[in-house]
């Protein structure tokens, strides 16, 4: 919280545009300018399925971590410290390392919202058209493990930052594509199952994290981005399978950018529906504000204009952004969406809707964007096949499949495989039979033809998992957790002193390796240890600094070298 030594500062935002923003939405400014202005604590939530979940918990514990109560079932952790304000450099290099190593993802508390809304059923096929960093990608990719996450980023720089993300958690059920969201690509018959709609917004809400935004908002702000927030989640809802849902979410505080874009989609998309959101079962314990359906409309120094019947001259002000009444519109169900505001949770903002697509609005049981606008008084055509390039997913050869398997003991029919380069990426079996085998019908009711993602830009299919090196495929450091349960060959059995001598910088050569060890790519075991190695004249570790810290960790060394 803010100290009272920072009294001074606290006068001057409630001056500010952001806090008369709040006044105008009946927020108790005083209590709320307390939190907005202090720094956010770190939460993260803790990644299912690990072998060594309960080591993180305790390390968690360790440094004072607490669950989010009102995230049950989630398993997310809040610190007793803000991310500039870690108590000492251990520490900070604890979060660093269990982060990089994908044992936690480091996400703001109420971003994690959106996602447990959805309440994602584990087979589905679920889109995320605005992705990046990818902690609600991977958040849903974790909810449907047999499932397959489709996570658009339409910019090539927030692209890498989510591909970063799927590949420390070695995810196989993700799929990244690039579009711009207002233009997502035809998918395959029925369509997509569920939807999130992160939209881009001004961040009113995020004054936590970004200072900045005390001087830089107004107004005109919310009222630039009101329609590509709409178009986003227009394309979205055509993309939508009967019965599928929608979540769309912003981090602002602004009417425009929430319960103004939600009536203008459920304008533009008659088949959608507002669904209650059950806050009090999903997220028990946390406080929420329902959405409001009477928001003034501001002028440029933030002060409310009195509704005399006619548009305001204002900047970016349109009349599709007015309250249902000013509109003389009957309104949709709006409180049953919700606002999260910072002081109430300490937290950041949030503001959330579920939407539903009405089976019985579109008998034809496809999505929208599968129904043909006219009847087609021809025969389909099959157009060209497109040809793919050095960047091209494309199922791995059978002979490649055939040779990693033995050379790890995998079984082939637990994945889907794909080759990239000299990469092998595994992915869900869904990637291909949802995705990369139907052919797809176009809006003049011509095909695509099958075995090709394309329209879809697709560009990463689960998770990189075997490097060529010289015509042995080595596995990459950030895949074994999802190997570890399927490994059966290249596992070599050593004692814990040769794992803690490697550790402190000994590269043994092969000769003076205690056990007998091939040339090539192996993986050592010493227990719940896996160290994945490379040996010619010697061997040597294939594991970065992040990794080698946890396992020091795991086993102790710093501490021995203290008792020395």
């Amino acid at each position: 919280m803010v100290r009272a030594a920072d009294e001074e500062l606290l006068e001057d935002l409630a001056t500010k545009p952001l806090a008369k923003l709040a006044a105008s939405l009946g927020i108790n400014v005083e209590e709320w300018l307390e939190v907005a202005a202090s720094p956010l604590p770190v939460t993260m939530r803790l990644t299912p399925g690990r072998h060594d979940a309960d080591w993180t918990r305790e390390k968690l514990r360790s440094v004072g971590g607490k669950p989010i109560d009102w995230m049950p079932d989630t398993e997310a952790w809040v610190m007793p410290f803000s991310k500039g304000d870690m108590p000492d450099d251990q520490t900070k290099k604890l979060m660093i390392s269990l982060h990089e190593t994908g044992r936690v993802t480091r996400q703001e508390a109420v971003s994690m919202i959106p996602p447990v809304i959805l309440e994602p059923k584990p087979d589905q096929m679920i889109l995320d058209t605005c992705a990046a960093p990818g902690s609600k990608a991977t958040q849903l990719a974790e909810a449907v493990p047999n499932g397959l996450v489709l996570a658009n980023e339409p910019s090539s720089g927030r692209l890498n930052m989510l591909v970063t993300n799927r590949g420390r958690l070695g995810l196989t059920n993700m799929l990244i594509t690039q579009h711009d969201g207002r233009h997502f690509g035809r998918i395959a018959t029925p369509g997509v199952d569920g939807i999130v709609v992160d939209a881009p917004c001004t961040g009113t809400a995020t004054t936590r994290k970004n200072k900045e935004l005390w001087w830089k908002w107004s107004p005109k702000e919310g009222r630039s981005l009101f329609r590509l927030q709409t178009d986003i989640a227009y394309r979205a809802a055509q993309l939508l399978v009967p019965g599928g849902r929608m979540v769309y979410s912003t981090c602002s505080l602004d009417p425009t950018e929430n319960e103004a874009a939600i009536c203008e989609i459920l304008r533009r998309a008659p088949w959608l529906r507002l669904v209650n959101i059950e806050a009090d079962r999903l997220l028990p314990g946390l406080k929420v504000h329902r959405g409001i359906d009477d928001w003034p409309i501001l002028d440029q120094d933030v002060n409310v204009v009195e509704w005399t019947g006619e548009l305001p001259k204002l900047p970016g002000l349109s009349e599709n952004m007015l309250n249902p009444s000013q509109r003389e519109e009957e309104s949709p169900p709006l409180d049953y969406t919700i606002r999260v505001h910072q002081h109430d949770n300490d937290t950041g903002g949030f503001y959330i809707a579920l939407l539903e697509h009405v089976a019985e609005r579109t008998p034809e049981g496809v999505c929208k964007s599968m129904i043909l606008k006219r009847e087609l008084m021809r025969e389909p055509r099959v157009m060209d096949k497109q040809k793919p390039n050095r960047h091209t997913s494309i199922p791995a050869q059978q002979e490649t499949i055939d040779t990693i398997c033995k050379q790890w003991g995998l079984n082939s029919d637990d994945f889907s495989w794909w080759q990239r380069g000299k990469r092998v990426n595994l992915s869900a079996k869904m990637a291909k039979d949802r995705l990369y085998t139907p052919k797809v019908q176009n809006s003049k009711g011509d095909f695509w033809p099958g075995d090709a993602f394309h329209p879809l830009r697709v560009i990463h299919v689960g998770q990189p998992t075997f490097v060529d090196n010289k015509g042995i495929w080595r596995p990459r450091q950030e895949a074994l957790e999802l190997l570890r349960p399927h490994l059966k060959n290249g596992l070599i059995d050593v004692e814990l002193d040769i794992i803690i001598s490697m550790l402190n910088g000994e590269v043994p050569t092969i000769e003076d390796f205690p056990v007998k060890i091939e040339r090539g790519s192996s993986i050592l075991r010493c227990g719940q240890y896996l160290c994945p190695v490379w040996v010619a004249a010697r061997v040597s570790f294939m594991m970065d600094d992040y990794a080698r810290d946890i396992l020091k960790m795991k086993i102790g060394i710093e501490e021995c070298e203290e008792e020395e």
